[in-house]
């Protein structure tokens, strides 16, 4: 049954164009900023999704909440190229064979869509979400300024809607206290990132790699990076497709299912057999005549 919810996404600028250390490196930033932009939202509040190039957080405490989480990254952002849009739309439970159960929707939808046109430090926000907002808090849904119209690939068309510079100015002010504690966060992105694991909805599966001498590891056909020097990855819950590759040796293929939390190792060696004898090799007396065997054993003898 679909249910009516404020979604946030949170995009990284250019993610797919990015070296793969800089694309980890980005990632653990946005989960140590998100981790602190949703700890003043109840954990039945909210559901956070993981996408290709950034995060959603689903919000189900209103809109109001929801724009508040969306400043609290946006001024945490600092130097992180963090494209944000904030939608409001029908959301419903999915379940999808490979990945498991997800959600999807228009709300969703927009979303993603509002953050592609988003640029790194301002945020945008959807007609659907600034209606919301004016039924709920008409005095923040006044600071919230037309800026445009944007359309997709689908050619349909989007009111675009932004924070009003000067009257965000004031809570930007508040808000810079939440992006000092981020940008201490991110420098301890080992402890931000244990933090975001508890206190999201589903705690991921953790997968370790033992390869040598060095291995592509490939995740329900994406390429992840080489390993090493990659020794980890997270993955969500449920089934899924590990092939780790060497183009000189057959690749390693494994179908795995694991629960939230749960830990595999994987461990494999591109190692070459050495070369069996073969079995046209002859000794060296095979194929002499028993003449010449018996002229070298005369040989031997003196004669």
């Amino acid at each position: 049954m679909p249910t009516l919810a404020s979604v946030i996404v949170l995009r990284i600028q250019e993610f797919a164009r990015r070296p793969v250390p800089e694309q980890t490196r980005l990632k653990a930033e946005l989960e140590a900023l998100l981790a602190l932009a949703i700890r003043p939202l109840p954990v039945t509040d909210r559901v956070v999704l993981e996408i290709p190039d950034g995060a959603a957080v689903v919000v189900l405490g209103g809109p109001q909440a929801a724009l508040d989480m969306a400043e609290r990254a946006q001024a945490a952002a600092a130097d992180l190229p963090l494209c944000i849009g904030a939608n409001h739309g029908a959301v419903r439970l999915a379940s999808d064979a490979l990945r498991g159960p997800g959600l999807m929707g228009d709300g969703l939808a927009g979303g993603v869509t509002l953050a592609t046109a988003a640029t790194p430090g301002r945020l945008l926000v959807s007609r659907a979400l600034r209606d919301a907002l004016d039924a709920q808090a008409p005095a923040r849904a006044a600071g919230l300024s037309p800026v445009g119209v944007f359309t997709d690939s689908d050619v349909r068309t989007h009111e675009l809607f932004a924070l009003d510079r000067s009257a965000a100015h004031a809570r930007h002010r508040r808000l810079l206290t939440m992006g000092a504690l981020s940008a201490a966060a991110i420098v301890g992105l080992g402890i931000a990132a244990r933090i975001f694991l508890r206190e999201g909805p589903v705690q991921p599966a953790v997968v370790l790699f033992e390869i040598t001498p060095r291995g592509d590891v490939v995740v329900d056909g994406v390429v992840k990076g080489k390993s090493p020097p990659i020794t980890q990855l997270e993955i969500s819950p449920g089934p899924h497709k590990i092939e780790v590759r060497n183009a000189a040796f057959p690749p390693l293929r494994l179908d795995v299912n694991l629960g939230p939390g749960e830990e595999m190792t994987i461990r494999h060696s591109f190692s070459r057999p050495a070369p069996k004898p073969s079995s046209r090799q002859k000794s060296p007396s095979r194929g002499r005549s028993t003449e010449d065997r018996v002229r070298d054993w005369l040989k031997g003898l003196g004669f």
